[in-house]
């Protein structure tokens, strides 16, 4: 490994060493084979729009398809191995069958939907009880149930939020705690005190006692009951299975050769090539913060495939060349406010790399001169509760802007001036909460309004807002993305395991499910070599993937 001084800052450059963790070890040039089949109720009527699920456990990916005119369905590209195949529509599911995909070759497997379906999972945040029911539950720690650990819990966990997210909550033991883990590597990245092993043992045993799973994990309760139809028929759904099922790849971008990264709470990032569907982790290079409390946040490539991401416990932002898979790290100054985490990041024209940090502002790098510098919000004064600082992109005009999620604002700051504005959003149905957005071909922003379950446009040039409803109300729009030449913008609906393309010329939606329940699609990006490729990272699972809207 490598280390270069670059001047000011202490930023540095850092060779991976070519560590490379292949997930699969499968060829480029892999041969591929089909299965075809027909879908049929229990009278034997052919079914149109039901979903046909084919697992390969062995390569840990699963295909969707929707059935045909005549119920008729065909998985193409599938690599040879064993799958099993399972039909979901209406009220009813099929038995799962085995079938043997060979290369070169389509397999027959015909699909009966005689089975009842069991329990919707009603639309929530992963792991969550429904957000209309997680609003009302209360935020003082004495809500907590009583346990000899109770003090503990509230002490501890309330150092960085109420109790509501803790009431709201439902896992099982392991994810307890791993969700416990996860909060050790933010307070280590917030420079708080790390709670100690054996504290943090007594707080997952309290929370796997008092909150367990809502009911027994069931892959299909969130495939809708309403069949699939029209421009919806047209699409496959694909996805991989990392073999850390806590890696939380949280956010995924897409480099100019059509490969799909992801920023991992593990530190790694991670490729998924969708051509040969394998899927590899690179480490990254040690810093101050021990292994176990690495954390990675939301990565973007550029179009010279340069992804940047913060690295919010090792205190610096780094650069990755996905070509040479040579890191450069940037120091985060001792002068800075906050810590070098942040939520999103932006990359402006011109060359400059924006994130948003402390819930109160962005900050923006040259990479050139090595130099940071902040751009605080007018709402945050002293004494008064924080606006907040999620998603942000760069306007047509040069111009940045970031969602203050928790005042229900956006705010726009013109890097030449240094001058900040904000501008309420016009909602009045209670929570907006944006999150992250995108930038259309004429400059105007496009926005996720999670609580609301809208999508929202800004004018850049008039900062007239507007506001749009998908079908599913309830659906949690966490982020957008823009397809600039086809003029579409898609929604990751994570709250419903769907993503969504509207149209705003027709203002049409269409909607592609998801294979599994909670695969938690949350940021988006679009595969550069083919526009009808979305890809998605499923935070919860530990889930890559992507739709294909079809011919």
């Amino acid at each position: 490994m490598s280390l270069r001084n670059v001047t000011r800052n202490l930023a540095v450059g850092i060779a991976t060493g070519a560590v490379l963790i292949a997930a699969q070890a499968v060829q480029a040039a892999d041969e591929r084979g089909s299965v075809q089949g027909v879908v049929t109720n229990a009278s034997g009527q052919p079914v149109i729009g039901a979903y046909v699920k084919l697992k390969n456990p062995e390569r840990r990916l699963t295909f969707m398809v929707p059935s045909q005119d005549q119920g008729r369905f065909e998985a193409k590209d599938l690599p040879a191995g064993d799958y099993t195949v399972q039909g979901v529509g209406g009220d009813f599911q099929s038995a799962s069958a085995s079938v043997k995909v060979g290369a070169n070759a389509a397999a027959k497997s015909d699909v009966t939907l005689t089975v009842h379906r069991g329990a919707m999972l009603p639309p929530a945040w992963p792991l969550r009880i429904p957000e209309a029911d997680a609003d009302k539950a209360p935020k003082d720690w004495q809500a907590l149930p009583e346990a000899g650990d109770k003090a503990l819990v509230a002490q501890t966990c309330t150092s960085c939020h109420d109790v509501q997210r803790i009431l709201v909550k439902r896992a099982d033991h392991d994810m307890w705690d791993h969700i416990v883990h996860r909060m050790k590597a933010r307070m280590s990245a917030a420079g708080q005190p790390v709670v100690k092993d054996d504290d943090a043992k007594k707080i997952v045993d309290y929370l796997a006692k008092n909150f367990p799973p809502i009911q027994a994990y069931d892959g299909n309760s969130r495939l809708p009951t309403t069949l699939q139809a029209g421009k919806g028929l047209k699409y496959r759904a694909v996805t991989y299975d990392l073999k850390d099922s806590y890696a939380e790849p949280h956010d995924v971008a897409s480099d100019p050769q059509g490969n799909a990264w992801v920023g991992e709470r593990a530190g790694k990032v991670g490729k998924f090539d969708p051509r040969t569907l394998e899927f590899v982790e690179i480490k990254t290079p040690p810093g101050p913060a021990p292994e176990p409390l690495q954390s990675l946040g939301n990565p973007q490539i550029d179009a010279r495939g340069i992804m940047w991401v913060p690295d919010g416990p090792n205190k610096r932002w780094l650069a990755f060349d996905t070509k040479t898979e040579q890191f450069t790290a940037y120091a985060w100054p001792n002068n800075m406010p906050g810590g070098a985490g942040g939520n999103s990041f932006a990359l402006h024209p011109n060359g400059t790399v924006w994130g948003t940090g402390a819930n109160k502002e962005v900050r923006v790098l040259d990479p050139n001169t090595v130099t940071f510098k902040a751009y605080q919000s007018p709402s945050a004064k002293p004494g008064t509760p924080l606006p907040g600082a999620y998603g942000l992109a760069v306007a047509g005009d040069g111009s940045v802007w970031w969602a203050e999620d928790e005042a229900d604002k956006m705010a726009r700051v013109d890097p030449a001036t240094g001058v900040v504005e904000e501008f309420k959003i016009p909602y009045s149905d209670g929570h907006a909460f944006p999150r992250r957005m995108n930038t259309d071909a004429n400059g105007d922003l496009w926005v996720a309004l999670w609580n609301a379950g809208k999508l929202m446009k800004i004018d850049h040039k008039t900062k007239q807002m507007t506001i749009y409803s998908p079908p599913s109300k309830t659906g949690g729009n966490y982020s957008v993305v823009v397809d600039k030449k086809g003029g579409y913008i898609w929604v990751s609906e994570h709250q419903v395991d769907k993503i969504a393309r509207f149209d705003p010329r027709t203002e049409e939606w269409v909607e592609f499910p998801l294979p599994d329940a909670e695969s938690d699609p949350r940021r988006l990006d679009i595969d550069p070599t083919n526009s009808n490729r979305i890809f998605f990272a499923g935070n919860t699972p530990g889930r890559v993937g992507f739709v294909e809207v079809l011919p």
